[in-house]
């Protein structure tokens, strides 16, 4: 193991705050991150962290290697591009991180495209979807759902979820279909619960003209398994409220949208993230440029989605990146988060 590799286990480690888990990010057994990080401090001859049952921390040693360690690898990955750019190609590892629906429905059936484009580029693809996983992953770029916090990252708007009641025909033939937003507290209601919400989304929120109506719905099944909650309701078990990923499900009648005259506001967004730059690498460009092209192609009608347009905005604290169409995919708003 060189010791570019060891400085990267080493910011993994200290961003993660265990070796277990800087570990699990990185997929390696936790004996090679201990032993990267032994011989890393037998190199130096210094102490890098303060080692307890209960909490790894930075010796002040330690945050000055961590300090150079961090400059010395962007200078790497700066040489890097600066190779791939004189070559004129796309080349290197690109390190991915993405919410299971994205991967699933939006990038990997699309992926075989990108890599017949770009021969040279290789692909590490990671289930990721929080922003605190970003630097101790060592990402490039994360697809995600939801406004992510502030951070010195880049936020790339690629569209928005349009949330709405579905439910399978089985289920609406037994149960009836609901005519109205507070018809719903009488039937069987399948609840989400984000792992990063206090508590789940039983409140159902519809608007139609200047109508607003707000449901707290029966919790019959709470889950944090969003797959899991959408095959519930494919098989019968309920109404869900949700943000769809796969039009292909409404299109092929397994799910039905119900009170399709009310809209339901909030649709979360969905965000390209990396690294602020002062020229962006040709890797995450290449990339994000995909990914655009993909959220246009999965779902053309914009049943499920809708792609971010390019709006003229007036600056804020926070400037946020959006992509349209793919011809308007540069004019987009920036935000720094």
């Amino acid at each position: 193991m060189d010791r570019i590799r060891r400085l990267e286990i080493l910011v993994s480690a200290a961003q993660a705050g265990s070796f277990a888990r800087a570990a699990k990010l990185l997929q390696l057994d936790p004996s090679a991150v201990s032993h990267a990080i032994a011989q890393l401090e037998r190199e130096l001859k210094v102490t890098l962290f303060y080692r307890t049952t209960r909490q790894l921390r930075l010796t002040e040693d330690g945050g000055e290697v961590l300090r150079r360690g961090l400059g010395i690898l962007r200078e790497v990955g700066e040489r890097d591009e600066i190779g791939a750019r004189v070559q004129e190609r796309v080349a290197g590892t690109l390190r991915i991180g993405m919410h299971v629906p994205i991967s699933h429905s939006v990038v990997m059936p699309r992926l075989p495209e990108l890599m017949r484009r770009h021969p040279d580029l290789g692909l590490e693809c990671r289930v990721l979807n929080q922003v605190k996983d970003f630097h101790a992953a060592g990402l490039d770029i994360l697809l995600r759902v939801g406004e992510p916090p502030q951070s010195d990252l880049i936020a790339y708007k690629l569209g928005e979820l349009k949330m709405g009641v579905y439910a399978a025909p089985s289920y609406l033939a037994r149960a009836g279909t609901p005519e109205s937003p507070e018809e719903l507290i009488r039937h069987r209601c399948l609840v989400h619960h984000p792992p990063q919400m206090d508590k789940p989304w039983d409140q159902w929120e519809f608007q139609r003209g200047t109508e607003h109506r707000s449901v707290t719905v029966p919790q019959t099944l709470v889950t944090d398994d969003r797959e899991g909650l959408i095959a519930a309701a494919c098989a019968g078990g309920g109404l869900m409220r949700i943000g769809m990923f796969d039009p292909r499900l409404i299109a092929s009648g397994s799910l039905r949208r119900v009170l399709p005259d009310w809209t339901c506001p909030d649709g979360p967004a969905l965000y390209a993230i990396y690294r602020r730059s002062g020229r962006l690498s040709r890797k995450i460009a290449a990339f994000r440029d995909f990914a655009v092209e993909a959220f246009a192609d999965f779902d053309p009608e914009e049943i499920t989605t809708s792609r971010s347009r390019a709006v003229p905005e007036r600056p804020r604290r926070a400037t946020l990146q959006g992509a349209g169409v793919l011809a308007s995919r540069r004019a987009g708003r920036n935000r720094k988060i």
